[in-house]
């Protein structure tokens, strides 16, 4: 009876010993660890500008002239209602580049109605020559004027102050400035016009010529 006492007293303990064991435990929750990887991809854009270069055997070839003298084509130039300088309106294009002492390059395709420029001669001139004369001249560049003094630069109202009434204008027909057309008096000039583009406020480019070449924004060719 004593031994069957002590083996009872003996599970007792063991069974206290294992509920301490158990009450005394945590249960501690390990979190998983995601690793979460993230690629980043950057897309670079190439950005290529194309640049078209016009081949000048596109253009043609002007016949060569024999005889041109020194250049007389200079910033001192002026522009009037017949032509620039020495170089008229109704010249044959022969007769043109003797008379501003330079040959003349294509600038646009030669054909019925092309543009071409001096080669000796400031930046920003181009005759129109149609059906084989010079019937316009363009300036592009500062510096150049008409007899009067009117170029680039100039205000609207200064073109207005000089010619009064002999100028009409009207807005472009994109909506970025107006024309300026000097319409002269004299029967003899009546053919004829110089016309001064603004953005608005002043001057950026202006030409004159024989109509209707003199009338149109667009270059021919």
């Amino acid at each position: 009876m004593r031994s069957l006492a002590v083996a009872g007293i003996a599970l007792v303990l063991v069974v206290i010993v294992l509920l301490l064991g158990t009450c005394g435990r945590s249960e501690v929750e390990v979190p998983t660890t995601t690793t979460s990887t993230t690629t980043s991809t950057t897309t670079s854009t190439s950005s290529t500008t194309t640049t078209t270069t016009v081949d000048p055997a596109s253009l043609g070839t002007l016949p060569p002239v024999d005889g041109i003298g020194a250049p007389v084509l200079d910033r001192d130039s002026s522009v009037t209602t017949v032509g620039l300088d020495t170089v008229h309106f109704g010249m044959t294009l022969r007769a043109a580049q003797l008379a501003a002492g330079s040959r003349f390059s294509p600038a646009s395709p030669v054909g019925e109605c092309y543009l071409v420029t001096p080669d000796e001669a400031p930046d920003g001139i181009s005759f129109w020559v149609a059906g084989g004369t010079i019937e316009r001249v363009d300036i592009d560049e500062p510096g150049i004027t008409t007899r009067s003094g009117a170029g680039i630069g100039d205000s609207e109202d200064r073109i207005h102050d000089m010619f009064g009434d002999r100028i009409q204008a009207t807005a472009l027909p994109d909506g970025t400035g107006n024309l300026l057309a000097y319409v002269p008096r004299d029967e003899s000039d009546k053919d004829y016009r110089v016309m001064f583009q603004t953005d608005g406020e002043r001057v950026v480019r202006f030409w004159s010529g024989k109509l209707p070449w003199a009338g149109m924004l667009e270059p021919c060719g």
